[in-house]
């Protein structure tokens, strides 16, 4: 589809056609079609403005207000983890409207939230937990006693989710 010219240069055609001059003069000068003229014209001499007061928002009506967009961006951010089934019951809950997993998905893209794969410290990480276990391991038993296995895949949350919704350019 084509750009719309600028406010300005409806604004022009405007005062070119008040100064007396031509559809065809105004189309050479703002080197314009003479149909867009023409239009901005008839415009003018029916609602004396520039921009058609009757056109609305492309597409449908929207499901999600402004203060239910905020409602969604805070859900996400408090509980990334959740599926978008469970976002929706929620939403359902706190704002009364009943929306499509693809109506959800839409939202969230439109606020910029998009789906990653979350970053899960891991349990070993821990310093505190980690020097009581060599505090321990170091009073009971000597070096010859310890034998050492790889379990570095291991982790006890395995079970958990591994996907989750987070604004871009930020970890879930």
């Amino acid at each position: 589809m084509p750009r719309e010219f600028s406010k300005d240069l409806y604004w022009r055609i405007v005062y070119l056609y008040t100064d007396g001059l031509s559809t065809m003069d105004i189309a050479n000068t703002l080197h314009m079609s003479k149909g867009v003229v023409n239009k901005i014209k008839k415009r003018y001499n029916r609602w004396a403005c520039i921009i058609n007061p009757f056109k609305g928002v492309p597409g449908r009506r929207k499901l999600f207000s402004r203060r239910d967009m905020t409602i969604l961006r805070g859900l996400v951010r408090e509980k990334v983890d959740w599926y978008l089934d469970e976002l929706i019951y929620e939403m359902e809950c706190l704002i009364g409207k009943r929306a499509s997993i693809a109506t959800l998905w839409r939202s969230l893209q439109y606020l910029g939230i998009t789906r990653k794969k979350l970053q899960k410290a891991a349990l070993e990480r821990n310093e505190i937990v980690r020097a009581h276990y060599l505090a321990t391991i170091g009073e009971h038993y000597t070096r010859n006693q310890l034998i050492f296995i790889d379990e570095s895949a291991k982790d006890e949350r395995s079970l958990s989710r591994l996907y989750g919704y987070s604004p871009r350019n930020t970890p879930a």
